[in-house]
Order: C-alpha cells, then sequence, then structure tokens
C-alpha cells in the first residue's frame, strides 16, 4: 500500500500545520539550539550545528520519499513555533501502517495548550488518510507534560524503553503509547 501522509496547510483556533518554508530557518537554528529543547527530543543534536536549520528544511521532502515522514511548521502568529510531524513506523517492528508522531515547541509558548492543539490536528490529519491503522508516540519519563498532552489526544501508555537522545548522547528511559484508529473514532464518537 502507498504511504504518504499529504502535508496541506492545517488551521486550528490559534495555529496553523503548514511545511516550513526556507524563511523558517533562522527561528528553528535558535529554538533547537536550546538544551531545553534538544534534551527532550532524540534526533535533535546539542549543540545544534550552525547551518543545521536550513539543511533540515531543505531535507523535508527526501524525508517524506525516503521514510514516508510528513515534518510540519507549528505556526503560531505567523511565526514558526514548533515542529511536528508522522513518520511511517517499521512494519516488522510496530505492525503495518503506523506512523509516529513526534514534537517540540518553542519555551516561548510552552503552558498554553498549544502542543495538545497541534498534537490533536495532526492526529485527526493522520486518520483522514484509511490507510493509517494507529499511531505511536513516546515521551521521555523526564517530559510528564508532553505525557499529558498525547493522553489528551487519546494516547494509552504500553510500555518504557530505552531510547537513544542524539542531545544527551546517552539511552533515556521513554514511555511509549499508542492510539488505534478503533480507540480514536470511538472516542470522537463520544465527544460529538
Amino acid at each position: 500500500m502507498t504511504w504518504l501522509i499529504e502535508r496541506k496547510r492545517i488551521e486550528t483556533e490559534r495555529l496553523v500545520l503548514r511545511p516550513f518554508e526556507e524563511a523558517d530557518a533562522a527561528v528553528v537554528q535558535t529554538d533547537v539550539a536550546n538544551w531545553d529543547i534538544a534534551r527532550m527530543t532524540t534526533r535533535i543534536p546539542h549543540p545544534y550545528p550552525a547551518g543545521a536549520a536550513a539543511e533540515w528544511i531543505a531535507s523535508h521532502g527526501a524525508a517524506e520519499k525516503r521514510h514516508g515522514e510528513a515534518i510540519f511548521c507549528i505556526a503560531h502568529e505567523d511565526q514558526a513555533v514548533g515542529a511536528i510531524s508522522l513518520r511511517r513506523n517499521d512494519p516488522a517492528a510496530v505492525g503495518p501502517d503506523t506512523a509516529e508522531i513526534g514534537y517540540w515547541l518553542t519555551p516561548r509558548v510552552w503552558g498554553r495548550g498549544l502542543a495538545t492543539e497541534s498534537a490533536s490536528a495532526l492526529v485527526a490529519h493522520a486518520f483522514d488518510h484509511p490507510q493509517v491503522s494507529g499511531l505511536t508516540s513516546g515521551y521521555f519519563s523526564d517530559n510528564p507534560a508532553s505525557g499529558r498532552v498525547l493522553a489528551k489526544c487519546g494516547f494509552q501508555p504500553v510500555d518504557d524503553e530505552e531510547t537513544w537522545s542524539e542531545a544527551r548522547q546517552k539511552f533515556v528511559t521513554s514511555k511509549r503509547l499508542v492510539l488505534p484508529r478503533a480507540a480514536w473514532q470511538a472516542e470522537m464518537g463520544e465527544a460529538s
């Protein structure tokens, strides 16, 4: 089955999820160089190399083709404030047609509910694609705020594992969560 999550513009009450643009590179460079962001992700190195944000943004088309990854800019008041993505899981490891959701937000907007708003929008967008049978996600155990965001989106815990953090340069205990399509549909039916 073809795997493609469309990177279209998604609007919420306060946010726009959209493909990144070259003009976003400077703010992304500054934001992800922040230890408080980098240490809570698996793939962002610290220190963040000069020019890495522009290279990362330029790589999105290739990531989409190579890994089935759709990366969105989280924009608030016309400024990039974070990133959120869906990346196809390895079918042999997790099961067919599931995707991992991951995100980061700049500390400038923490505590406003924007992570939940963007994650909820991307979950709905993912499940608009019939090939997606479920979503997975995770968070480092020392980042319970991320766990609360995922719980609000309907994710349920499944287990703990040791996950590599590029910024920390070590394995860190993480909580793994799942959201099957049927569970999300049932929750949406109850919410209507």
